[in-house]
């Protein structure tokens, strides 16, 4: 390695051995020519808001603007590198904190848990996942499954899922946009909102206090999982579900338009909230959708502090009692192999008061031909039945299976589930497995039969029904 000579102690030998000097002066023997870096890249960073923002040693505006600031958002890898120099150097210069915060990004590492890098090749080239799942596919991916202070390891379904949201966003958008009419400009009267309304505006705005809190506690992946989570499964999974007749519905009908009216002011809120995860798309959906004026950009608009509702009325607690209903409903179809069957229809006795008026929504949501209540329906021993919070709905049976072909079936189904059970036991019972096997591996084995003991238990159950028609 070179030494660091200073001029006195340099001897022409040094000079053409290619030996490095450090001063101010250059050394009075040779030629010496000056290297054109003269700062390293951390002792060049500190200084850059000094380098680039000062005229003749005079403070420009945009220093005065941007100098000092609130955050900083960097690697943890580059404490001593650089935020530390970079508070010295505001201490020296302008005898302050340049900034108060510090943002630690997470690093991103191979499914290897290596650290990512030209030269060992496990670096993707983020232009060709750009190109297959688009770029703000990528930036959602990696923005959502980004936890505070811990390190990532990269999986290319992150991106996938990020280019799979964006396809729900959009074509949840082109639901409205095919159901035609003009943007509303406001909500309808609190009076003219059914359950289902209500319900996703004020989950909207829980959301947008979450968020809110989420960013003062710079919990960008927390961020990304509530944007997600509400589009995907409150939005899409149940309100669209929930409303589907209203958007189907004739123009000029009064519920069409007052879930146009919802879906509006929902969406232009969520696009702006959207924005900073998925710029390009939200952008292009608020021109095409006409929530923003021609020529006006989104990342301009300033978003919403009031909630869309001040008040929420008691009826609201309707919808979430439906959709817990429309899940238990679906899972009894799917338990007799009914799931696709649309002319199934559920009998409800002892039904809460006002579940005659969301009727017509919970058939929509389970996929049944009808619900209807009625109190004085004979149910016979063995049919599926099903007790919830808004009465006990029944599954009549008649002309819709075969009976003992069903039963014949389920008979197969539990004597191989037996088998995995008598199978997980003996594991579980051998001393050898037990004492030798990592701790771990013995907790899956007993969840793995407690599982199939659970699956077994729901099959006999389905057998002994039948077996009492």
């Amino acid at each position: 390695m070179a030494q660091l000579k200073d001029a006195e102690s340099l001897t022409l030998a040094d000079m053409e051995s290619g030996q490095i000097h450090v001063g101010e002066e250059a050394p009075s023997e040779g030629e010496w020519v000056r290297d054109d870096d003269v700062l390293d890249t951390w002792f060049s960073s500190w200084l850059w808001p000094f380098a680039t923002m000062t005229k003749l040693g005079e403070e420009s505006p945009e220093l005065k603007k941007f100098y000092p600031t609130n955050d900083l958002v960097t690697g943890p890898d580059i404490i001593f590198f650089w935020v530390a120099r970079m508070v010295m150097a505001g201490f020296h210069f302008k005898g302050e904190l340049p900034f108060r915060n510090v943002f630690f990004t997470s690093i991103i590492r191979d499914i290897k848990g290596r650290k990512m890098s030209k030269s060992l090749g496990n670096s993707p080239d983020p232009i060709d996942l750009m190109d297959k799942y688009g770029a703000d596919g990528l930036r959602f991916g990696l923005l959502r499954t980004a936890p505070v202070g811990s390190d990532v390891r990269f999986d290319e379904s992150l991106v996938e899922e990020g280019r799979n949201f964006a396809n729900k966003l959009y074509n949840a958008c082109r639901l409205r946009l095919m159901a035609g009419g003009t943007v509303a400009q406001s909500l309808p009267e609190v009076s003219k909102l059914r359950p289902y309304h209500l319900d996703v505006l004020q989950k909207c705005d829980r959301m947008a206090e979450n968020l809110t809190l989420a960013y003062s506690e710079y919990r960008f992946n927390e961020l990304g999982s509530l944007l997600y989570e509400f589009l995907w499964s409150e939005f899409c999974d149940r309100f669209l579900e929930a409303v589907k007749k209203d958007l189907r519905a004739d123009d000029g009908s009064e519920s069409k338009a007052v879930t146009l009216a919802v879906f509006d002011q929902i969406m232009q809120r969520y696009l702006q909230a959207l924005h900073p995860f998925m710029p390009h798309l939200t952008e292009e959906l608020s021109s095409r959708m006409g929530y923003v004026d021609k020529g006006v950009f989104l990342m301009n608009e300033i978003l919403p502090g009031e909630p869309l509702l001040a008040d929420v009325p008691d009826r609201v607690s309707r919808a979430e009692v439906v959709y817990e209903v429309a899940g238990r409903l679906r899972n009894l179809k799917a338990e007799y192999q009914l799931a696709t069957r649309k002319d199934v229809r559920f009998v409800v006795k002892n039904a809460v008061d006002w579940l005659a008026e969301e009727a017509d929504v919970l058939a929509l949501l389970v996929g049944a031909e009808k619900v209807e209540i009625d109190q004085d329906f004979v149910v016979n021993k063995g049919t599926p039945t099903a007790v919830t919070n808004a009465g006990e709905f029944v599954l009549p049976l008649d002309g819709l299976i075969d009976v003992d072909a069903e039963k014949n079936r389920l008979s197969k189904e539990i004597s191989k589930v037996e088998k995995e059970v008598e199978k997980s036991l003996k594991k579980l019972q051998n001393p050898k497995f037990v004492e030798n096997a990592k701790p771990e591996v013995v907790a899956v084995e007993k969840d793995r039969h407690a599982t199939w003991l659970e699956k077994l238990k729901q099959l006999r159950e389905l057998h002994a029904a039948l077996d009492a028609e």
